[in-house]
């Protein structure tokens, strides 16, 4: 199946983002890793990196084999931007410290480590997926027929997505970081929705939520670039 329009134009925002998380995004990690909030937000880099980059590859490929696999990937990629954002969120001076225990933190690290190693061997079990639905007519991209064990990983990538996006709500008003806060709460919320709706009207071809995922980034580096 050759990409369409929709498609080309689509991996081109794609690659767009994986240059911003990749060059500014990752560089403002690197320049504040000293503290943990600097390392998380390199985890959420590097993990809206992976999400963009495995998606576009989904859409190029013209193979169906081929887009399962980075099908499988672009799941990692959620899962390393979900955990990423929780612990972003979770470390920031701004946000209370409702999640300050090391049983929260490996408890998010090892069921994202599960579903990770889930999604890389989806294409050999059928505990995501039990086979192919469709081709989605905008992207050429495969659907898959998703199993209750696909409904259980996205309901919790979005659990992910919903606690950071709380943590950053609960910013006190009068905190000088309140309006980064509210931009990074209304975009984790977006994320978690546009997610919720794409898995929903096409399982496993959803191509918007990574691209505003990489909102996250942009508002780190506009943040950590401001003048102190």
């Amino acid at each position: 199946m050759a990409p369409s329009t929709a498609s080309i134009v689509t991996a081109a925002l794609g690659t767009l983002a994986v240059v911003v998380a990749a060059g500014p995004g990752l560089w403002t990690a690197i320049t504040h890793r000293d503290s943990d909030n600097g390392l998380s937000f390199g985890l959420l880099t590097v993990g809206v990196a992976v999400w963009n980059g495995t998606t576009i590859l989904q859409v190029l490929a013209q193979e169906v084999a081929v887009q399962t696999y980075f099908l499988g990937l672009s799941l990692v990629g959620t899962a390393m931007t979900g955990l990423g954002w929780v612990l972003f969120a979770s470390t920031a001076h701004s946000t209370p410290r409702h999640l300050e225990r090391r049983s929260v933190y490996a408890l998010a690290a090892l069921t994202v480590g599960l579903h990770s190693g889930i999604a890389v061997t989806a294409p050999i079990h059928e505990l995501y997926w039990s086979g192919i639905a469709d081709t989605s007519a905008v992207y050429g991209v495969i659907t898959v027929i998703a199993t209750t064990g696909y409904w259980v990983q996205l309901a919790a990538m979005i659990g992910l997505f919903g606690v950071g996006s709380w943590l950053f709500a609960l910013t006190p008003q009068q905190s000088t970081e309140r309006r980064y806060s509210t931009a990074y709460a209304g975009c984790g919320i977006a994320v978690a929705l546009t997610l919720l709706a794409s898995s929903a009207m096409a399982p496993g071809a959803g191509m918007l939520a990574p691209l505003v995922a990489t909102g996250l980034v942009v508002i780190g580096v506009v943040q950590a670039a401001r003048p102190v």
